[in-house]
């Protein structure tokens, strides 16, 4: 048993050369990477998407990238620690995660962003053509990491159109992102405040689902892991259609080594639909971390049923053999 852990530790350090080729470069020149792709909500990869890294601890660590047109991105030359990764584009609605970067590279999950397309849809009640310039402003100075300006678009934008308290996202958001985390979260919660108030609920919304796991977003940055978990847990149980939401969090278990609730939430993800590849794989990596070998090649065989084209389908045929062998012993 202690041989095959020793060979399990040397096979997931290898699973390919180019990351055992980045390991040693990491361990020569003490550097590390984030690397992911980019897609919009209906698997399109997406090119010029721009990826700005920043240190939660150390704020001076800075990192800005941009996705080509594979959609692929990538991010060298970083120190081990905790990191917020922010993609924007305009026309698309930005995402943020939180990760961390560990000592070896081959520990670090691919980070796979999906990104929603903003739509006039996104603008209930607007009548005016200014309000939708407001807006539309306020979220290219937000993508330029412009907060401060942003945050006076978006508060005239509300000005005109109180009844839109989705915008509260926006808002918190800005503040977020300039540190002032009382203010975000109290942005946030207006939108909680305003959907309880005419539904009774914030059950079933995907505002307030957002709005939730925005909230955790801010406690995990400030170091408060419990807090963060619980209203990441709420966002998916508020509104678990959307399974961009559900499969972020099982990605924030998998990096803080909850095993067990990863595989929780990536098969969710998975419930919600069916069709999309990357909670496969994850759940594959999670399985080999467990050493449930049997569901960890189930798991990648559904990933290259889904994705056989994908820039990591040929390391992963290469990983199953010796997985099927691990079975048999």
């Amino acid at each position: 048993m202690k041989d095959k852990n020793i060979f399990l530790i040397i096979l997931v350090c290898t699973l390919s050369l180019s990351l055992a080729l980045a390991i040693f470069a990491f361990q020569m020149r003490g550097t590390g990477r984030f690397h992911g792709t980019v897609e919009d909500e209906e698997g399109n990869l997406l090119e010029g998407v721009k990826i700005v890294v920043q240190g939660l601890e150390a704020k001076k660590l800075i990192f800005e990238t941009e996705s080509i047109e594979t959609g692929r991105w990538f991010v060298t030359g970083i120190i081990k620690g905790s990191y917020s990764i922010t993609a924007s584009k305009s026309g698309y609605e930005s995402a943020s995660y939180e990760m961390n970067l560990s000592q070896f590279t081959s520990k670090n999950p691919k980070l796979e962003i999906k990104m929603r397309k903003i739509t006039e849809s996104d603008l209930p009640s607007i009548m005016d053509e200014s309000s939708v310039v407001l807006f539309k402003e306020g979220n290219e100075l937000f993508e330029q990491g412009k907060y401060a300006e942003a945050l006076v678009k978006l508060e005239e934008f509300l000005e005109k159109n109180f009844t839109i308290y989705q915008v509260n996202l926006n808002i918190g958001n800005c503040y977020r992102e300039m540190g002032e985390y009382d203010k975000a979260i109290a942005a946030y919660n207006k939108v909680l405040e305003r959907v309880k108030a005419q539904k009774g609920s914030i059950e079933g919304n995907e505002a307030t689902a957002k709005a939730l796991a925005n909230i955790g977003e801010i406690y995990l940055t400030q170091g408060n892991v419990e807090k963060a978990m619980e209203y990441f847990k709420q966002a998916v149980d508020n509104f678990p259609e959307n399974e961009a939401i559900a499969f972020n969090v099982g990605e924030i278990f998998f990096t803080q080594g909850e095993i067990d609730k990863a595989i929780e939430y990536f098969n969710l993800a998975i419930r919600i639909k069916e069709s999309w590849a990357t909670p496969y794989r994850q759940l594959g990596y999670v399985y080999l971390n467990k050493g449930e070998y049997k569901l960890a090649v189930d798991s990648l065989e559904k990933f290259l049923e889904l994705a056989p084209d994908s820039p990591e389908a040929a390391n992963i045929k290469n990983l199953i053999p010796t997985l099927e062998k691990l079975i048999k012993e």
